[in-house]
């Protein structure tokens, strides 16, 4: 069965961010349990290139489930016997000794070669290998049978005979097949051992004495399962709350989390609950400070230790008194040599979680790097688009641009035809004005889109009755056309108010339109007031009534927030809502008075000064 050594770096490997499915191939061709599952699985022959073209093409989340139920298959249960490591590297040793051979005789693809001896000597057969198969059904025939086989054969028939430790009918096989001698064949031998060492080191699957892999396993099965809470996390925020119960479930504390700033020079508190203290008491860490270990532990990718004594460095004292410890461990936060910052435990003496908490910084990091990555992506994503709409808007304007000019080209010539007509003059200089007003507004279209307009409000003394009279007039022909009488009501004289008179124009315009379509075949009437009081301020009423339906309680209640129009074609049911952003603007209030079948009042309050 296989080590539980080899069964954790399975997983490391099979958990990388993203798989290096390459690497993840060579660990599997270590052992036949997993080599064979996986070549069976994805009806694979015994081929290193075969198998890595199959697992390239799953998705990542698919290879790793993969991954993961391969190793619960190879699993060693409880009270079962245990391959020893020691076991574990003879039948890999015998491996590299096929390879070592077939290269010495001239075989090709001997990587594939030592893939099959390796599942030959394990008794793994395999459906889509029948190479394999041969090796296992004439496994120990004797050498007169073997003399016009395959190469291949003879080879396996040589590592065999070593497996079982005969040494020297080994060497005699060697010579009587393959015409190796003596010598050959120890150098040969001492070339696999060396080449089964580097695959060793190479996959750090080395005897580390008292290591309990077992203990190693289910920990990083336990800190892997809570990192799942990680997953649904598309941000920094739910991540950190995510963290918050897997760090307790793990440990029974929260750890203290430093995240390395944009530019990777500065550790700063992540923004939980906990490190708001660290916030509130400055603590910025530089990266090349030479006194705080915890700056050392992030740039050396190594465990430091902390105390509270007075040679400590002071930011790292704050940090553990934030944890109310005097002894504490930092734990770098590194996925694929990409670095994200330190987490700072307590330290208890009874209890060692130390490789507890490397393996959880591990999947705490790889998720904050995701995240942030995914927030760039998103910035970009949000940077070409708005660069798409505003070349569309830039487009609009320019076309819109073109038949503003040519009207106000035609009102300009019929005003030098009508001059001996006074009133008609007056209107089409209304026209002209509104028609300014519309190029205006399209105008801070593309100025909005170019980040160079300046829209604050502009406040100037003007006669609201004269605005109120132009909009009348020019709202006669719209009302005509609904069947709608238009009724004028103003105070007396002149009504002075200190306001900006484009963005009132724009309000009143916009409650016109509204209410000439909601009276349609009835009356509308405009009133204009002075002599009122709202809140300390002398100021002015502008009403604007129909005789519609009323408005249902539905958009009464959402009354100024952009919404989708019931009017139909042309109409953004945009209107309202830029009215009640327009007159808050303007410092002043706008109320609304409806009864069903009676009609709807809008009634906006402006004071005669405006407050700054």
């Amino acid at each position: 069965m296989t080590p539980e050594a080899v069964i954790y770096r399975y997983l490391l490997a099979a958990n990388t961010e993203p798989v290096d499915v390459s690497e993840l191939v060579q660990l599997i061709g270590t052992d036949a349990d997993l080599l064979g599952r996986w070549l069976n699985l994805m009806m694979c022959p015994a081929a290193p290139d075969v198998l890595c073209d199959a697992l390239g093409e799953l998705d990542g989340n698919t290879l790793k489930k993969l991954a993961e139920a391969q190793a619960w298959s190879v699993l060693p249960v409880v009270g079962t016997a245990r391959l020893g490591l020691d076991q574990w590297q003879i039948v890999l040793r015998a491996a590299c000794l096929g390879r070592a051979l077939g290269g010495y005789v001239g075989l090709a693809e001997l990587e594939a070669l030592r893939w099959k001896v390796l599942l030959a000597i394990s008794g793994v057969n395999l459906e889509f290998d029948p190479v394999v198969g041969e090796l296992i059904e004439f496994r120990g025939a004797r050498a007169e049978l073997l003399e016009d086989a395959s190469p291949l054969l003879k080879v396996f028939s040589v590592v065999d005979a070593m497996e079982t430790r005969d040494e020297t009918k080994a060497a005699l096989l060697a010579k009587q097949l393959l015409g190796v001698n003596e010598q050959a064949f120890a150098g040969i031998c001492d070339q696999a051992y060396a080449d089964c060492q580097d695959l060793l080191k190479r996959f750090d699957i080395l005897d580390e004495g008292d290591v309990d892999w077992a203990e190693r396993f289910w920990t990083r099965l336990q800190v892997s399962m809570l990192a799942g809470l990680f997953s649904d996390c598309r941000n920094l925020a739910s991540l950190y709350a995510a963290h918050r119960f897997a760090s307790r479930s793990l440990f029974n504390v929260i750890p203290v989390l430093l995240l390395l700033d944009d530019d990777g020079q500065v550790l700063r508190p992540a923004h939980t609950l906990e490190d708001a203290l660290l916030e509130d008491s400055g603590v910025h860490i530089r990266l090349v400070s030479t006194t705080s270990a915890i700056a050392r532990c992030v740039r050396e990718n190594s465990v430091q230790t902390l105390d509270d004594s007075p040679q400590a460095a002071v930011a790292d004292r704050q940090v553990l008194r934030i944890l109310k410890v005097t002894d504490g461990l930092c734990v770098p936060l590194r996925s694929n040599g990409e670095r994200a910052g330190v987490l700072v435990f307590p330290v208890e003496e009874e209890v060692n979680h130390e490789f507890a908490m490397r393996t959880y910084a591990w999947e705490l990091a790889k998720r904050i790097i995701a995240c942030r990555r995914e927030l760039v992506d998103d910035q970009a994503l949000l940077n070409r688009y708005r660069q798409r709409e505003e070349k569309r808007l830039r487009e609009i304007v320019h076309e819109a641009n073109n038949p503003l000019s040519i009207v106000h080209n035609y009102l300009h010539i019929l005003e030098l035809r009508l001059q001996h007509e006074p009133s008609a003059t007056e209107q089409l200089n209304m026209i002209g004005t509104e028609l300014q007003r519309a190029g205006d507004i399209i105008q801070r279209i593309k100025d909005t889109a170019d980040l160079e307009v300046d829209d604050s409000v502009v406040f100037t003394e003007f006669d609201v009755n004269e605005l109120i009279r132009r909009i009348f007039e020019l709202h006669q022909g719209y009302a005509e056309d609904h069947q709608v009488t238009l009724h004028l009501e103003l105070s007396l004289g002149m009504l002075p108010v200190t306001s900006d008179e484009p963005r009132l124009s724009q309000v009143l315009n916009n409650l016109m339109r509204n209410a000439i379509e909601a009276s349609q075949g009835q009356n509308v009437t405009m009133l204009s007031t002075s002599g009122v009081f709202r809140e300390g301020f002398e100021g002015i009423e502008i009403a604007v009534r129909d005789t519609g339906p009323g408005l249902p309680r539905a958009v009464l209640d959402n009354l100024a927030e952009p919404k989708e129009s019931s009017k139909g074609e042309g109409h953004a049911g945009l209107g309202l809502h830029i009215v009640h952003r327009i007159v808050a603007e303007l410092k002043g209030n706008i109320d609304v008075r409806t009864l069903t079948d009676q009609g709807t009042t809008f009634t906006i309050f402006l004071p005669l000064n405006s407050p700054l």
